[in-house]
């Protein structure tokens, strides 16, 4: 019993010191230098809004962390309108006939105000059957012997009623005075039938606007980290990342408005373009000096 209690004792001693081997790795590993100030710390997976960050690892994780922002405004110089047709007949050819004489005159009235084949493009072409639902009644006689009239139940069901075709052009107009124009002569030529989807604004080329922005971006980004420097009582060491990240390109829906919008009417759409901004977002990771 002695030896047993003795081997016992053994194996439990050797236990106790396993484990405290074991927490003691963990502690080492737990002090290792995090840390870091930053303006918006950065999500567990490493990324924020607005760009990405390094991934925070323990090894380095150290510094300061922050974003600048920056922004140039510009005039529009194109302008994008959604344009077309849409007919209902009670056969899909006899609508297909009609959307085709309706976006044909729409081209030629688009190309009598100087837009290129280059900037026309069908975005889309559909032939859908078009249903309504009919209230319905249907009766039964019922057997003479058992003495039961007729019964009559109402229902519904899904009647063919025609065919709607629609075809719509995506139109890059360059001359903005011409979009009032544009719309009207559409409103005119296909009656009814016209359909406009959308009307926006952009800027073609935002090279020019970018590099104002990015300028104004990197020099937000220099300020927060001295002030956050200064403020944390450290010294600001040397720029470790640097990464910029774009807003979406540069686009304005736009309010038209008409009186009579064409129809029987002399008050032509007004189309106001207005101003678009470019935005540009930088994130870097500044060194804590020693």
């Amino acid at each position: 019993m002695k030896r047993l209690s003795l081997i016992i004792s053994i194996g439990t001693l050797a236990l106790v010191m396993f484990a405290v081997g074991c927490g003691s790795d963990d502690s080492s590993t737990s002090n290792v230098d995090a840390t870091f100030v930053s303006g918006s710390l950065p999500l567990s997976n490493g990324s924020r809004s607005g760009g990405q960050w390094p991934e925070a690892r323990s090894g380095d994780s150290t510094g300061i962390w922050v974003n600048g922002t920056g922004k140039a405004t510009g005039t529009p110089d194109l302008g994008v309108l959604e344009v077309g047709v849409e007919a209902l007949a009670t056969t899909a050819s006899e609508a297909r006939d009609m959307a085709a004489k309706a976006i044909d005159a729409t081209v030629s009235m688009l190309k009598a105000n100087d837009i290129r084949d280059k900037d026309l493009q069908t975005s889309q072409f559909r032939i859908n059957p078009q249903y309504n639902m009919q209230e319905i009644s249907r009766c039964t006689d019922g057997l003479e012997e058992e003495g039961n009239g007729t019964e009559c139940r109402t229902e519904f069901e899904r009647v063919l009623i025609g065919y709607q075709v629609t075809n719509t052009l995506t139109v890059k107009v360059r001359n903005l005075e011409s979009m009032s124009s544009i719309i009207d002569g559409a409103t005119e030529i296909a009656g009814n039938l016209v359909r406009i989807n959308a009307v926006d604004f952009t800027i073609e080329d935002t090279k020019p606007l970018l590099k104002v922005a990015r300028e104004e971006a990197i020099a937000d980004l220099l300020d927060k980290a001295n002030s956050m420097a200064t403020l944390s009582g450290v010294e600001l060491g040397k720029l470790v990342f640097l990464s910029e990240s774009q807003g979406s390109p540069p686009q304005a829906f736009t309010r038209m408005e008409a009186a009579d919008f064409g129809f029987g009417g002399n008050q032509p759409t007004s189309i106001l373009a207005g101003e678009l901004d470019v935005n540009v977002n930088v994130q870097g990771v500044f060194a804590i000096g020693d």
